[in-house]
C-alpha cells in the first residue's frame, strides 16, 4: 500500500495530471494502490474522474485538489484532455500546431536511423 506521495505519483504517471491528497487521517500513512493501467477518458470531467476513479480513496482522503500544468488547482470542472493540455502549455507555452525547431528536428532522425 502507498503513502499519500507514492499515491500521487501513481495518479501522475497513469492519468497525466497532478493531484494533491489531503488524507483523513494525519496519521494516515498508507493508502490503497492506484490499480488503473489506462487513462480516464478525455471527454470525462475531473468531477467524473473523482466519481469512478477515487471512489476506493473516500474512507482515507479529506480532499482532492487536482492541479493544472502550472501547478495552480483547477478552479472548474473542465474535461480531462483539457486538463491535460494544460501540461503541454505550461512545458511549451502554445497548443498551436506550429513547425519545431530544425535541431529538434534533426536529433529525432538522428535517433531513429538504422544502423
Amino acid at each position: 500500500m502507498p503513502t499519500p506521495a507514492q499515491l500521487e505519483e501513481q495518479i501522475y504517471a497513469c492519468e497525466g495530471f497532478r493531484v494533491r491528497l489531503t488524507p483523513l487521517k494525519p496519521a494516515e500513512k498508507k493508502l490503497p494502490s492506484y490499480d488503473f493501467l489506462v487513462m480516464a477518458p478525455q471527454k470525462w470531467r475531473i468531477s467524473d474522474w473523482k466519481i469512478v476513479r477515487l471512489r476506493a480513496y473516500i474512507p482515507f482522503v479529506r480532499e482532492v485538489v487536482v492541479l493544472r500544468g502550472d501547478e495552480k488547482p483547477a478552479k472548474t470542472d473542465i474535461q480531462l484532455g483539457s486538463l491535460r493540455d494544460t501540461y503541454y502549455q505550461a512545458k511549451y507555452g502554445s497548443l498551436a500546431a506550429t513547425e519545431p525547431e530544425q535541431a529538434s528536428v534533426t536529433s529525432i532522425s538522428e535517433n531513429t536511423k538504422q544502423p
